[in-house]
């Protein structure tokens, strides 16, 4: 997003997603993953409009927007905060108007980068990484709401991209799990698809457990391929193939 692209927007666009549109989601997706917490304060406008490049009369909008739905509060002298308790459902049910213009690419993204992050890390992971995955799988076979659901399920891959000791897929691995936030909700929204996932999410661990990069990587791709079917039906339930 550019300073350009606001003006480009404003004049070419009028009826596609504006700047403030694309500045919500991000923002969203950065609540929702956990990069920004419930209580934190966001970043000065002026940095934040720096971080995003866009001109400060977008971020305006798009914060004036998620306070309306109160995703984060805003008081003067003390700027932007994330609310401490935000509403079921202002999160992931808003995303779902975007979320099938992002699926196809979204999976292809994912079998593409994933399955490579599992098996070096297979090799890489260390037995501390390991507990963590098993705590957010326990937490995730609790009785939770889809919110909490897709917040432990995009922690759980990303720890695993950051267990393969590479920079750069690491970030690469970061960068997947928040691009693909909108596509993923469909997989959170019914409870099959969070059994289905959480199996998958079982299979994964044993191949990490057993330093077998093979298995780790064959666990992530049938993973992967069970979660494409999920969202597949689930689109095609509510119409929006």
């Amino acid at each position: 997003m550019t300073p350009e692209s606001d003006t480009r927007v404003a004049a070419g666009h009028r009826g596609g997603p504006t700047v403030a549109d694309d500045i919500v989601r991000h923002i969203e997706q950065r609540i929702a993953t956990g990069i920004f917490a419930p209580g934190e304060r966001l970043p000065a406008e002026r940095a934040l409009a720096a971080e995003l490049a866009v001109s400060r009369a977008a971020l305006r909008e798009a914060l004036s927007r998620l306070e309306t739905s109160g995703l984060v509060v805003r008081r003067h002298g003390s700027g932007t905060r994330v609310a401490r308790e935000v509403p079921r459902g202002a999160s992931l049910a808003a995303r779902l108007e975007h979320a099938g213009e992002d699926f196809t690419h979204s999976a292809e993204f994912r079998e593409l980068v994933e399955p490579q992050l599992a098996r070096l890390a297979a090799q890489r992971i260390t037995a501390g990484e390991l507990a963590e995955l098993r705590d957010l799988l326990a937490a995730s076979a609790r009785d939770v709401d889809a919110d909490e659901s897709l917040r432990l399920d995009v922690a759980f891959h990303t720890l695993i991209a950051h267990a393969s000791r590479n920079p750069l897929l690491a970030s690469l691995g970061e960068l997947t799990a928040n691009w693909t936030v909108e596509a993923r909700v469909f997989s959170h929204l019914a409870g099959d698809g969070r059994r289905i996932s959480h199996a998958g999410h079982l299979r994964i661990l044993a191949g990490l457990e057993s330093s077998d990069p093979d298995e780790a990587m064959r666990a992530m791709a049938t993973h992967l391929y069970e979660i494409h079917s999920v969202i597949d039906d689930y689109r095609g339930s509510a119409g929006l193939m």
